[in-house]
């Protein structure tokens, strides 16, 4: 639980309180084993307790995951984490946060993140870019690995109308060079 809180706060979760129960039960076995664990939690003060299913917003929920994963990264190094758009739902500040806390996983384990935000494509080592296609009537998909120019073009798109700017190229270029 303090884990847990600690990687919140870091997440821009600062009034979050938590509650985590195990209930085992060994005369009923259930396909998933025999333990129920149960998050209860408040993200917001004077909120009391409840189910983490029912009180969680998509950014809170993809907030709580990565908190997981950062804890679990530690615990077992060098493997490879797959986040799919894990900031969804959060920009500006936020944003940051994650960008941050997926550097911070990436001591430990090899990151591959689908994100749309410029953020976090900008605290990556390395950008890889995917792109489909139809070829035959069939959907191809393509990955390339950016270069460091590409990568600038690529996150000022992202960070403009998908076009780019002296300024949307300059803020690529600060993003990056942090």
């Amino acid at each position: 639980e303090k884990e847990i809180i600690t990687n919140l706060n870091d997440l821009q979760l600062n009034n979050t309180i938590l509650e985590i129960k195990i209930e085992s039960n060994e005369n009923n076995f259930k396909r998933n084993g025999i333990d129920e664990v149960l998050i209860n939690i408040t993200f917001n003060k004077g909120e009391e307790l409840k189910p983490l299913h029912k009180v969680a917003s998509g950014g809170e929920l993809s907030r709580f995951m990565l908190a997981l994963k950062a804890i679990s990264s530690k615990k077992f190094v060098n493997k490879t984490l797959i986040f799919d758009e894990i900031d969804s739902g959060v920009s500006g500040a936020i944003a940051y946060s994650i960008a941050n806390k997926i550097k911070e996983i990436s001591k430990y384990a090899q990151v591959l993140c689908v994100t749309h935000l410029v953020q976090v494509a900008a605290c990556a080592d390395h950008q890889l870019f995917i792109s489909k296609s139809l070829v035959d009537d069939r959907t191809v998909t393509d990955i390339k690995e950016l270069t460091y120019d590409e990568r600038v073009i690529e996150i000022s798109k992202m960070a403009s109308f998908g076009d780019t700017s002296n300024a949307s190229i300059d803020f690529a270029k600060e993003l990056l060079n942090k």
